[in-house]
């Protein structure tokens, strides 16, 4: 197998939780994409990263400056999950009545909201790394998060 079979199969290992970043681009539009890669960076100021594929749908509406959320999805928030990790479902993203379209796009009902401001973009090959500044964020108490190991959802 090659380093990046052996890599994939490594990081297939990692328990993942599952998050939807979401955002209004320049011309008002909605955009959404499942994603794993998130990470807090810093409590002082709050701050956290994410990691987007060059090739997503969303990835050239993230800019410096441009406003973003990070829904934490809970356990009965599959679908949505897969709604936003396909290319051909992403007309019908925010068909589903829990999102909060007034603003910046959010799940009314996800574990979490985290509201971030793009404070920095750093391209890496395949990916850029969004670093995000943390301006508000919201919890459910109840912790039923949604996980991903080993292809399949926890």
């Amino acid at each position: 197998m090659s380093l990046q079979d052996n890599f994939r199969q490594a990081m297939r290992s990692y328990i993942y939780s599952v998050s939807v970043m979401s955002n209004v681009d320049s011309n008002g539009d909605f955009n959404a994409i499942t994603v794993s890669s998130v990470t807090s960076v810093s409590l002082d100021p709050p701050s956290l990263l994410v990691c987007i594929n060059k090739s997503a749908g969303i990835h050239n509406t993230i800019e410096e400056g441009s406003s973003f959320c990070i829904n934490l999805l809970n356990k009965n928030q599959e679908y949505i999950s897969n709604l936003c990790s396909s290319f051909q479902t992403e007309g019908k993203r925010f068909n589903d009545q829990d999102w909060d379209l007034k603003n910046i796009p959010f799940l009314k009902s996800a574990q979490a909201n985290i509201f971030c401001t793009v404070d920095k973009l750093i391209s890496y090959h395949t990916h850029t790394i969004v670093i995000g500044h943390v301006t508000d964020s919201f919890s459910n108490q109840d912790i039923n998060t949604l996980t991903y190991v080993d292809g399949t959802y926890q």
